[in-house]
């Protein structure tokens, strides 16, 4: 084997060569990684959309990239959250066209307004026509409205069926007296009121003050035995103690059998007059007292229903109860 060198010349030669297949691998690896832009064409429309074809596969380039590049976005989208009806109303109206529509969640735990402002074209037009033209739109500019329940509201609906004793229904009554209505003549009540009283037989309505003076009494008795309890024959009950300061005839506390509170069902709203009809059991320890509120019900659905009434009626859109697609 020689050990003699090769001729420069040579050397170079190699060299040169060795440079260019180097530099062609570096120009295959950059064209692989590289990525490359296309349009994409959607067959049978022709909606032509751009994309990034590379290693990894094709990736389309959505129009949102190019949002902040413009001087405002292609479409509108997101929920405006309103907390009051007044404020709903006019929002949908700001922003509706003529197939916006307004969707009920009639779920008494939870009730809701959601407008859908760029729904779906209607199919038909207001004769009854059928519109082959109408599309589907995204439905992703929405407002909603969650029915805030009143104070009022929850404080008597949460207590309504709940037993106490003398002295936390005294606690009860002189804490919310403010909602209880003076009714001077029960003709002025609406006829399912009336009706109530009819079947019940309770004519007379408890008045603040008596139910004031109820709370003084049972609280003055907070510590006394009670001697006797009676039910009067007007629907009313008597409550006789007996006093640890007389001679045992302690005075006897009357308690009426029904009173009516006047309380909005959500915050912001009507008032209605809903009646409680007021109950109490002697047991070995004491006397135990609670109320029934009647038909609360047929109240929360008589409000829901004319909050949506009004919300159709203020913004001109058809309303559907449930949820939209």
């Amino acid at each position: 084997m020689s050990d003699e060198l090769a001729p420069p010349d040579v050397i170079r030669m190699r060299a040169e060569g060795i440079g260019e297949t180097i530099e062609q691998a570096i120009l295959a690896a950059e064209a692989y990684q590289k990525p490359t832009m296309v349009l994409i064409e959607e067959p049978g429309t022709g909606l032509q959309v751009p994309a990034l074809i590379s290693k990894t596969g094709i990736i389309a380039v959505g129009r949102e990239v190019f949002d902040n590049f413009r001087d405002g976005p292609t479409r509108r989208g997101g929920t405006a959250a309103m907390t009051r009806l007044d404020s709903f109303i006019d929002h949908v109206n700001r922003f509706k066209d003529n197939d916006s529509a307004l969707f009920a969640r009639d779920d008494r735990k939870s009730p809701g307004l959601l407008a859908v402002l760029d729904y779906h074209q209607s199919r038909v037009d207001g004769e009854g026509v059928f519109l082959p033209s109408a599309l589907p739109r995204f439905g992703k500019h929405r407002t909603s409205f969650a029915f805030p329940l009143s104070d009022e509201w929850k404080t008597w609906t949460a207590a309504s069926g709940t037993v106490m004793s003398m002295v936390e229904f005294s606690l009860f009554l002189e804490n919310n007296v403010v909602d209880i209505d003076y009714i001077d003549d029960p003709s002025t009540l609406d006829e399912r009121v009336r009706h109530f009283m009819g079947t019940t037989g309770l004519d007379k309505i408890a008045s603040p003050s008596r139910l004031l003076e109820l709370a003084k009494g049972l609280q003055i008795n907070e510590d006394s035995v009670v001697k006797q309890v009676q039910n009067l024959q007007t629907g009313e009950g008597q409550i006789r103690f007996e006093s640890s300061h007389t001679d045992g005839a302690g005075a006897p506390v009357d308690v009426p059998g029904l009173f009516v509170i006047c309380i909005p069902v959500f915050a912001h709203d009507g008032f209605y007059r809903i009646p409680a009809r007021l109950r109490y059991r002697k047991k070995a320890d004491g006397i135990v007292f609670w109320f029934d509120l009647w038909n609360t019900d047929a109240v929360f659905d008589d409000a829901f229903v004319k909050a949506c009434e009004r919300a159709k009626v203020e913004t001109a859109l058809p309303l559907f109860i449930g949820a939209p697609e």
